[in-house]
């Protein structure tokens, strides 16, 4: 029974970590994988632990991308910031 508990410890442990000054926080533009397009946003949600709220309509081509929702979640390892807000 301690094997369940030692392999979750260890999966744990290999999850990249990315540090506070990497993480994006409302108002900054990332860069993210979507459904295989490389898609924009700026972060309109931070509050939660692991994850950012994406909203995606600030790119131009957004309605020609057939994307079905205007936000979406992103892990912190799963986007590139492109550029800091003012916030």
């Amino acid at each position: 029974m301690d094997a369940a508990f030692v392999k979750k410890e260890e999966n744990e442990s290999e999850e990249p970590k990315v540090s506070e000054e990497n993480k994006a926080t409302v108002g900054d533009i990332v860069s993210f994988l979507k459904d295989g397009k490389e898609v924009d946003g700026i972060v309109t949600s931070a509050k939660l632990e692991n994850s950012v709220v994406v909203d995606m309509t600030i790119m131009e081509n957004f309605k020609d991308l057939g994307i079905e929702h205007e936000k979406t979640v992103v892990g912190h390892g799963n986007y590139t910031l492109k550029e800091r807000g003012n916030q």
